[in-house]
């Protein structure tokens, strides 16, 4: 029996094809809370001196990021904490978005 002989252009799709295709949108609904809570944020703050050595120093033998063990640390702050569930006042919450 006769192996099968393949053209390239039966395995490849041509630049055309790859270019120009319309991608397969994903309607907003189908974007999980899951998916929304795994974006991150860049921020930055001040921490004293010695904190920040604790924490590069915790971070670096639990062999965990320091974003990991900040957002940790504060989700266990702010637990029991009704105030950091309160919606801001929509103007307040202009303020702080990002541009």
């Amino acid at each position: 029996m006769a192996k099968a002989k393949f053209d390239l252009d039966q395995l490849i799709p041509s630049p055309d094809e790859l270019l120009l295709k319309p991608k397969a949108a994903v309607p907003a609904a189908a974007v999980t809370q899951e998916a929304r809570e795994s974006v991150l944020i860049k921020f930055s703050n001040q921490l004293p001196a010695e904190t920040l050595q604790r924490l590069q120093q915790y971070s670096f033998w639990s062999h965990e990021t320091i974003g990991d063990v900040l957002d940790v640390a504060i989700i266990a702050y702010l637990e029991g904490r009704p105030e950091a569930d309160r919606a801001i006042p929509a103007k307040q919450a202009a303020r702080r978005r990002r541009g």
